[in-house]
């Protein structure tokens, strides 16, 4: 499953990014493979995402959260 399958205020957990620059991005951040993730909130045409992971809160196109696979948390 990758991150934008997720709907608002669902979790999950980040198991590998495959862009490895979206990973350094990700990682500068805050943003790291094992790391909780929130879909907090998407926008009226579905696109961007704010995701938040702890304190930290970044808005990722969704094109970029189709290369994060995560796991979906209950």
């Amino acid at each position: 499953m990758t991150l934008d399958q997720l709907i608002e205020n669902e979790l999950g957990v980040i198991i590998k990014i495959d862009d490895i620059t979206l990973e350094e991005q990700l990682l500068s951040l805050g943003f790291i493979v094992g790391d909780e993730v929130k879909v907090e909130r998407i926008a009226p045409l579905n696109d961007p995402i704010l995701i938040s992971s702890g304190l930290n809160y970044i808005s990722i196109r969704k094109l970029d959260a189709k290369q994060i696979e995560i796991t979906k948390q209950f």
